[in-house]
């Protein structure tokens, strides 16, 4: 099963009853469920919610609240606890399974990143060598001062399910003028009450696929994609691909270069709508790469800092 990029979906737990069809209806094209927690929790509900998306032909995804806090060998018996559980109802080998990591619940994040960063890979590592695909949750903050994110991702490229809300309340629409910029994110949880239903509402960033084959382990991680999500060019910037449209809240320069001193070749202006195949973070910007009709590329900022210009849709 396949769903396409910038895709709604939700994740739910025992606070959610078993029927997802209100949601499914709403425009849920996948559903993320609670299937464990620790060595000594399931969530009664998991079944017949795991059941009910497959019913309404949502890609059916599990979680487990980890709370092994930065010791690995507990790492690995929760991931053998969240294997076991996710089989036991009925999440379908192959399936994306994420390991929750958050503080609180008996899950202390306050250590070591390194620490916190092994015992992640080792419950990891557990799951994706029973056939799962590994997804990593948490919130911006977290990921970004107590996780190894580049190290999580040198292993398993583009598995981060990343919570950051712009607003509270309810919420319809992503925002894509408030994403959380970090690299290797497949879904944003954007809300914790989408369109009203008082579920937590996400979008994906990239299509999600799950065929019921076995994910093998692998052992170089260099060589886990055909082709590489990132470049390095010649000022020795790195950029990542990305295909998507931003649209620029006000008059911005394109530029030969992406330099703040490179030539202007062009300008946008609010309502235009710029396609971009590439975005790069330097020099306390962020670029996106605008290929052009000549077969060259122009570059332009789309967010300072943490101030976007512009929108992304």
């Amino acid at each position: 099963m396949e769903v396409e990029k910038r895709s709604y979906g939700v994740d739910v737990s025992s606070y959610n009853a078993s029927d997802l069809s209100s949601m499914a209806n709403s425009g849920a094209k996948f559903a993320i469920v609670k299937l464990s927690e620790g060595t000594g929790y399931q969530n009664p509900n998991a079944q017949g919610q795991i059941q009910s998306a497959k019913a309404n032909n949502m890609l059916t995804m599990g979680y487990h609240y980890g709370r092994f806090s930065s010791n690995s060998n507990v790492a690995v018996q929760e991931g053998n606890y969240a294997v076991n559980s996710a089989k036991a109802v009925g999440l379908n080998v192959g399936s994306y399974l994420a390991l929750d990591y958050e503080q609180g619940s008996g899950n202390e994040t306050g250590g070591d990143a390194g620490a916190n960063t092994t015992a992640i890979l080792a419950f990891l590592d557990t799951i994706v060598s029973a056939g799962y695909q590994p997804l990593l949750y948490s919130g911006a903050a977290l990921l970004k001062s107590k996780i190894d994110t580049g190290k999580v991702l040198a292993k398993y490229p583009n598995c981060l399910w990343v919570a950051s809300y712009p607003v509270s309340g309810a919420t319809s629409e992503a925002n894509f003028g408030y994403f959380p910029s970090m690299n290797g994110i497949v879904i944003w949880q954007f809300t914790d009450n989408w369109r009203g239903l008082n579920v937590d509402g996400n979008i994906s960033l990239i299509d999600l696929k799950t065929d019921g084959k076995p994910v093998a382990q692998p052992s170089k991680p260099a060589v886990k994609q055909s082709t590489p999500q990132s470049f390095v060019d010649d000022l020795g910037d790195t950029w990542y691909k990305e295909e998507g449209k931003f649209y620029p809240n006000g008059t911005i320069n394109i530029r030969y270069g992406a330099r703040t001193t490179s030539d202007i070749i062009g300008t946008v202006t609010k309502g235009d709508c710029v396609k971009y195949d590439a975005y790069s973070r330097h020099g306390g910007y962020v670029w996106i790469r605008q290929p052009r009709e000549n077969g060259q590329y122009g570059f332009l900022v789309c967010r300072q800092g943490n101030d976007p210009w512009g929108e992304f849709k």
